[in-house]
């Protein structure tokens, strides 16, 4: 017996179909939580430094192509003594416009809850009230997750920023 070309494809589409609506069946939570990143310009502390500059000095506003890169703690609150919960480890480019940046991170958190990391990167206006950073990936309690940061500074200082970090995300549940 012969097959046509429209029994073979006939064959392939349902099975594109079995294979595809299982994938969909995946169940998702949402998840919220807030917690804090704090950085310090300060020897002997330093969190953040910066690592590359356009002009070859390390002095005065960050300008176009500058590289600064940090690893800070994570804390449940804005307060030096609130729990420690983790570390903040990236990079951030300053873009040609003043206050644009570029940045790219992985926060390493352990809650009760969950551990693990979330990857994430975005261009963002550091003058603006808040800002958006997307998670892309993440691993341990995190594995399969997507959503967002919404980030804002908590506490303007010369000395170090502390960052609030509200996260909205999507996570398989298992």
């Amino acid at each position: 017996m012969e097959r046509t070309h429209e029994s073979t494809l006939a064959v392939f589409v349902t099975a594109l179909v079995l294979l595809s609506s299982g994938c969909s069946a995946m169940k998702m939570k949402s998840v919220n939580f807030t917690y804090y990143l704090h950085d310090d310009f300060v020897k002997p502390d330093t969190t953040s430094v910066q690592v590359a500059s356009s002009n070859g000095t390390f002095t005065g506003t960050f300008l176009f192509g500058d590289i600064a890169v940090f690893d800070s703690v994570l804390r449940e609150g804005s307060t030096n003594d609130s729990t420690l919960i983790g570390h903040g480890s990236g990079e951030l480019v300053s873009l040609k416009e003043p206050y644009i940046r570029f940045i790219t991170f992985v926060h390493d958190l352990t809650f009760p809850e969950y551990s693990g990391t979330i990857s994430c990167s975005a261009r963002f206006n550091f003058s603006a009230p808040t800002w958006e950073v997307g998670v892309s990936s993440g691993t341990g309690s995190f594995r399969g997750a997507s959503g967002y940061l919404t980030a804002s500074i908590e506490v303007p200082n010369t000395a170090g920023y502390i960052l609030k970090y509200q996260a909205n995300l999507m996570l398989p549940k298992h």
